[in-house]
């Protein structure tokens, strides 16, 4: 029934990559648990920002060195999503399952799967109306790990230090001080010691929260890392930057924007190396990994190409506009801003992310204030003194009206930035793709 429900669902467009596993699960509520038996070795990837990144890159890199890969690509990651792909995708074996889960879904989901490995990512403000506030999310997660786990954690994250009373073994990964490293320090989240609650202390951030910190109250900061980032710069768009650890100093590009992404890789090529994968191997398929999910996805037209971003709360949209600073090419950028469920009700958190960034974009001819909340998002952007002359805003009756924005900018002559919430992103990218087919 699973596997019918995924064939009605393509037939009628839909990618089918969470319905299967809910009527599936319907006729047999520990369907799961038949995954973790027929799975050599089984990762987790959790956190607020880059768990989908991290899965579909952690996925392509394992699959150069094991022959069957379980994967929940597409960003599903409740328990119908995780158990999707074993449905459309059965096999009697898998040498390694890896899933993206959903961080309010990983109690549930461990009561099926024991992960062998467990990436970390990072704790942010996210959807307060669904999340509530970040602690509650950490103490969900960490009361559901087992002692058997491996913990992958990305050091420079503070909050991350509540997982210090578990007796796991533990894996981290953090960067050196770059030229990337920011000092003009504005913390916004996470400023208190998890172990005293001092106000902690930053040397430098990268983006967030997430940098080099320590508590001058009870002495606590970074831990030492298996793995960490020594150096990096950005050619041409990708990132080249060398990664050390006890055995070794090696080399490897990037080819995504945005310093989290590198916080990504890092925790991939950590999860890699654990996992007994040779350094070879891992640097050519991070080096050939292309992304087709709308995470700095770029499309190419006749007149210009166009980067398509994801974005959803204040960390990570305050990154994107960081992100975006570093392309000297004259550009216009568009956020689509919407208010169903997925993307969060609750659209106070634009106050947070730093709009103010958006007047250090060189070359910024045009910004396009869309979506259901478009008003909104204008007037956030007026109090960041942002010059109004290049602002346009294009309200959106519901998530599918904005074909008159997205055609308005695909026939610029100039380089584009589109940036979506969750229900943004996926309608712009069909438009995307389909005029990308038609050549536009």
């Amino acid at each position: 029934m699973g596997k019918l429900s995924f064939l009605v669902a393509q037939k009628f467009g839909k990618k089918g990559t969470a319905l299967p596993g809910k009527v599936a699960l319907k006729f047999n509520p520990n369907l799961l648990g038949e995954v973790s038996s027929k799975c050599d070795k089984v990762v987790f990837i959790t956190g607020t920002n880059g768990k989908t990144t991290t899965n579909n890159l952690s996925t392509h890199v394992l699959k150069g060195g094991f022959k069957d890969v379980l994967s929940n690509l597409n960003g599903s990651n409740m328990i119908q999503g995780v158990l999707t792909p074993f449905i459309t995708d059965f096999k009697d074996h898998y040498d390694v399952g890896i899933f993206e889960v959903d961080e309010g879904s990983v109690p549930v989901v461990s009561e099926f799967l024991k992960p062998d490995y467990f990436i970390i990512t990072n704790f942010f403000r996210d959807q307060l109306d669904r999340y509530g506030e970040v602690e509650m999310t950490i103490k969900t997660v960490h009361d559901a790990i087992t002692p058997e786990t491996t913990l992958i954690i990305n050091s420079d994250e503070p909050s991350l230090l509540r997982f210090d009373d578990l007796p796991n073994r533990k894996v981290y990964y953090g960067f050196n001080q770059t030229k990337f490293a920011k000092h003009d320090i504005n913390v916004a989240e996470s400023i208190f010691c998890p172990k005293c609650g001092n106000r902690l202390s930053y040397d430098y951030i990268y983006y967030g929260n997430v940098g080099k910190y320590h508590c001058d109250k009870c002495g606590t900061s970074n831990h030492d890392c298996d793995y960490f980032l020594e150096t990096a710069d950005l050619i041409n768009g990708s990132y080249e930057f060398t990664v050390k650890n006890n055995e070794s100093t090696e080399d490897y590009v990037l080819n995504l924007m945005g310093l989290y992404n590198l916080y990504n890789s890092l925790g991939v090529i950590s999860l890699a190396k654990e996992i007994g994968l040779d350094y070879n191997l891992i640097r050519e398929r991070i080096d050939n990994f292309e992304y087709r999910l709308g995470r700095m996805e770029t499309f190419h037209y006749s007149n210009k190409d166009l980067v398509l971003v994801l974005s959803k709360n204040p960390v990570g949209l305050s990154e994107v506009f960081n992100t975006i600073t570093y392309d000297e090419n004259e550009k216009s950028v568009m956020f689509i801003l919407n208010d169903y469920a997925p993307d969060g009700k609750d659209v106070s958190w634009i106050w947070d992310a730093n709009f103010e960034e958006i007047n250090n974009i060189p070359n910024l001819t045009k910004f396009y204030c869309v979506g259901t909340r478009a008003e909104d998002l204008a007037l956030r952007l007026k109090y960041a003194g942002v010059d109004e002359s290049i602002l346009e805003i294009y309200p959106a009756k519901d998530q599918f009206d904005i074909n008159e924005a997205v055609d308005t900018i695909l026939n610029e002559n100039i380089k584009s930035y589109v940036i979506g919430t969750f229900t943004a992103m996926p309608e712009a990218r069909k438009i995307l793709l389909k005029k990308e087919k038609e050549g536009f």
